[in-house]
């Protein structure tokens, strides 16, 4: 029976009220509004008070990370978003020691001295963990087989063009887990859910503030935004992986009328998809909304099939920007007669769909050519030019392509099945948690999920950690919520879930304990 108790006082635990800490988000709001102006200010601030100022705010959070363990925590979902654009370098004279860095060091600390509230082991099983881990293994395999592919005077070379790229692979994963063992309870898990819809908010507010005051306008392309992510294919799926979070929080609630202020934010993020002028954030915005409205309600998913169907059929109903944007795929005065045919379809396609239909092409006899290992992380834009018979530097515009070309068909395998697990495991948490707050939350990821997909087609959106970092946490607040719903069904508690949060173990259970 001793086990017995353990399971009711940790899921006990887990089921006390945990409202969201509003002090602290109205905190970690100011730093990011604080982020946000230093990225968009044109004025340039002299190394010297960058290093002074570096300094001043990493001892600040020492000194308090000390009382306030989870400080640490939330600043690093507050400053992932602007790691790119802030990298925190300390004005340049410390590259390797950057603030995502410290922060990482700095949560690992917290994780390894135990300073959540819970006694809980320092490590714990998950059914995600396992593929997460064969695909980083496989990686840094495929790395040192490319290390050493051209004897020891290549080693240097490609050691310094690809270690950085490496560590920016690698930093969400180890987020990933950070995230996954020190959030044990459920206010964690909610303020930092509140947190990282800030931070999409204020990257949202500030790509429409860009574009209103920097885009030249003269062209497309001078008129993109880059915003945080500083490229505007992979803004626009930092929009669509997080946007749906308000979108369900909308939903969930629509009969309450402080809930429609979600819309706020959602548009704001829909805004900043349109100034990408990324079509692949378009078509993944379109399977977001048919992924959310699917777990929501079956008729909902209906309306939303025919809404997607009305505006392709009848592109006058969408915006000018969208509708203009879609319509340079193909050129001028042509129609597609002969879908099947990949040299007809080249022809008729605008100069950047077509190159990108030739460069999977090649990158497919590139991958038959390399299966297991691939031909090693960072090389693919050089070396499609042996199959392409071209000159000039490529991107793969694919990230399962080039996951495949890169590291073998093992590590496209490896993250195939880690999407899908993320998956299933929010589809779980949104059908059976009892907190309203983590179902709505599971609910607006299966969104973003959904379009995740689709953005992944045309591009690689995933190995970024100013991106894909809230990505990785999110998983690990669905692999965590996860454990908490198989907990209660070892106990024969989902059952007895309640406004009382009421605990009643199974007959089965006490017989096996």
């Amino acid at each position: 029976m001793s086990r017995l108790f353990q399971h009711r006082q940790a899921h006990a635990q887990a089921l006390e009220p945990a409202p969201v800490r509003r002090g602290l988000i109205v905190g970690m709001l100011f730093v990011m509004a604080v982020l946000g102006f230093l990225s968009q200010t044109d004025r340039q601030i002299p190394p010297t008070i960058i290093l002074i100022c570096s300094l001043l705010g990493i001892s600040m959070l020492a000194f308090f990370g000390t009382a306030q363990p989870d400080l640490p925590l939330y600043v690093m979902v507050a400053y992932l978003p602007f790691s790119k654009i802030l990298v925190g370098d300390f004005g340049g004279i410390m590259v390797a020691l950057n603030l995502t860095n410290i922060l990482l060091v700095i949560v690992f600390i917290n994780w390894m001295t135990g300073t959540s509230p819970v006694n809980y082991k320092t490590f714990q099983q998950h059914i995600l963990h396992a593929p997460v881990l064969l695909m980083v293994g496989w990686v840094l395999l495929s790395f040192l087989r490319a290390t050493f592919q051209y004897g020891s005077s290549w080693v240097p070379y490609y050691i310094g063009e690809n270690l950085g790229e490496l560590k920016r692979w690698l930093d969400p994963i180890i987020v990933y887990f950070l995230y996954f063992h020190i959030v044990r309870d459920r206010q964690r898990w909610k303020t930092i859910v509140a947190i990282l819809m800030l931070g999409v908010f204020i990257a949202a507010l500030m790509a429409i503030r860009e574009y209103l005051t920097q885009s030249e306008g003269s062209s497309i392309e001078s008129s993109r935004i880059g915003g945080i992510a500083g490229q505007p294919n992979i803004l626009g799926a930092f929009f669509v992986y997080y946007m749906f979070l308000f979108a369900a929080f909308w939903l969930e609630r629509i009969k309450q009328l402080k809930y429609w202020s979600f819309l706020v934010p959602f548009l704001a993020c829909f805004r900043g998809i349109m100034v990408t002028f990324s079509r692949g954030a378009y078509l993944a915005f379109a399977q977001g909304v048919l992924g959310l409205t699917y777990f929501k309600h079956k008729l909902l998913f209906a309306l939303a099939v025919l809404a997607v169907v009305f505006a392709v059929l009848n592109p006058w109903v969408l915006p000018e920007g969208i509708r203009y944007r879609m319509r340079t795929t193909f050129k001028p005065d042509t129609e597609l007669v002969d879908p099947y045919n990949a040299g007809a379809l080249e022809q008729q396609l605008d100069m950047s769909s077509a190159v990108r239909l030739t460069i999977w092409r090649g990158a497919m006899v590139m991958i038959q050519e390399h299966p297991w290992f691939g031909i090693g992380l960072g090389r693919f834009p050089y070396d499609i030019k042996n199959y392409l018979q071209q000159e000039r530097w490529i991107d793969a515009h694919n990230a399962y392509i080039i996951t495949a070309a890169e590291f073998g068909i093992p590590a496209l395998i490896f993250l195939i099945v880690i999407l899908l697990i993320v998956y299933r495991l929010t589809v779980i948490v949104y059908r059976h948690h009892p907190d309203p707050f983590i179902r709505t939350t599971a609910l607006g990821f299966l969104g973003g999920l959904s379009g995740l997909f689709m953005a992944n087609m045309f591009g690689s959106r995933l190995n970024t950690t100013e991106v894909s970092g809230y990505f990785w946490i999110l998983a690990a607040l669905m692999a965590r919520a996860h454990l908490w719903v198989r907990e209660g069904q070892k106990t024969g508690e989902i059952e007895a879930y309640g406004p009382a949060f009421a605990l009643k173990a199974s007959p089965r259970h006490i017989r096996r304990t």
